[in-house]
């Protein structure tokens, strides 16, 4: 008979996504008239920007031309958009274009990155944070993970462990809490790395939400990082992308890696990856992803996120007003909320829903140490976000 892989067996709880469809779903079926606001799941809501979309309108119509036909894409991407990246986000940070590799979204390198380690390396992941950093280490057949306490004492900062880790998962700003690692914070894991002679796996996933002047849109504006540090970049939160699926890996030159005994540079061996198990990024997606950076892409998405954030501001100012301790909203668009009287986050979770019909995240999903937050998001429309705060005003 056919064997599965066991390592699903280690898989401690379930998936905390598919559990809050389901209790949305049970609530719809008991009260049908329920108008539920969703600041739960970090979904966009506003339309793709209009120069966006008709960057992918155009893409199509040239494909429909025997002149403009496009066929398989590189695995790495097209030359186009790993220009336009470079030169408005790292050519000042002195990486070339080869080190930037496009995907179909930041999720799925993130966690494939682990194709090219050892099942050996200690695997340091925060807590709480994107389950999927840990379950996927789980299902690949890591054993040594080492927890890194994400709480108040330490400003839901991830602090370097004492123990030796070879691989340590980062997000900033982060998904749950919306805290950002400071430029002092990073430099103490550049430093630490290395020393370890480890990795840091960066997920900057949002970037764009950063507002503080001594938070580092990059790892890579720390001295040391590009020979320690893979980044990952996504345009699903800064460009509206979730549906459309783009995102990018940046791997310098000068990382290396123990290979028999020898140290070799990491990229051919993620290029040579890619080639193996990506057929890269379909031609209109890249084009619109093109279009992030011309002047029309540029203003467009930057206002998105501005509206995103300036939402974000008035709900954590009318959670504070009712008395709630909040994290985040600054440079995120998330908002991590201490449950009231000592609730549970699922206690705190239902009596949001049930009484304000409004959705969130318990913050056990994001780890252990996630019990007794919720998690808010700002992706929603200003007007529902208007009727989220009136329905706030009541809720006691």
């Amino acid at each position: 008979m056919t064997m599965l892989n066991p390592h699903f067996t280690a898989l401690n709880q379930a998936y905390i996504f598919p559990l809050i469809e389901k209790k949305l779903e049970e609530l719809k079926s008991t009260s049908p008239e329920a108008q539920i606001i969703n600041l739960g799941i970090g979904d966009v809501a506003l339309p793709l920007a209009p120069s966006l979309a008709k960057a992918i309108g155009t893409a199509a119509l040239e494909m429909a031309t025997l002149e403009g036909l496009r066929g398989y894409a590189s695995s790495n991407g097209y030359d186009f958009l790993r220009n336009a990246i470079h030169k408005h986000t790292f050519a000042h940070l002195r990486i070339d274009k080869e080190a930037i590799f496009i995907s179909d979204g930041i999720n799925s390198d993130v966690l494939n990155i682990l194709d090219l380690f050892d099942l050996a390396n200690e695997i340091g992941i925060p807590n709480p944070t994107y389950p999927a950093y840990l379950n996927s280490s789980i299902l690949r057949g890591h054993h040594s993970i080492v927890e890194l306490p994400c709480l108040e004492e330490n400003q839901f900062t991830p602090l370097p462990p004492k123990k030796r880790c070879r691989l340590i998962y980062l997000c900033s700003p982060s998904n749950p809490t919306g805290v950002a690692m400071t430029r002092q914070h990073l430099e103490r894991w550049v430093d630490y790395a290395l020393e370890q002679e480890a990795l840091i796996l960066f997920d900057a996933a949002y970037e764009a939400f950063i507002t503080s002047r001594d938070v580092p849109k990059s790892i890579f504006e720390i001295e040391g990082a590009k020979e320690c540090a893979i980044e990952f970049h996504s345009f699903s939160k800064s460009a509206g992308f979730t549906g459309l699926r783009c995102g990018y890996t940046v791997l310098p030159h000068t990382l290396k890696v123990n290979l028999h005994g020898e140290k070799k540079s990491l990229l051919p061996f993620w290029e040579r990856r890619q080639s193996i198990k990506s057929n890269g990024v379909a031609y209109p997606i890249q084009r619109a992803a093109e279009a992030v950076y011309s002047k029309e892409g540029h203003q467009e998405t930057k206002a998105q996120v501005a509206t995103y954030l300036a939402q974000g501001a008035r709900l954590k100012k009318q959670l504070i007003s009712l008395g709630l301790t909040c994290y985040g909203g600054t440079d995120s668009p998330y908002i991590w909320v201490k449950n009231p009287d000592k609730k549970s986050s699922w206690e705190f979770f239902e009596s949001l829903l049930k009484n304000t019909h409004i959705l969130s995240i318990p913050g056990c999903g994001f780890g252990s140490l996630g019990e007794g937050f919720i998690r808010l998001s700002t992706f929603t429309t200003p007007e529902k976000m208007t009727l989220a705060l009136e329905r706030l005003r009541l809720y006691t």
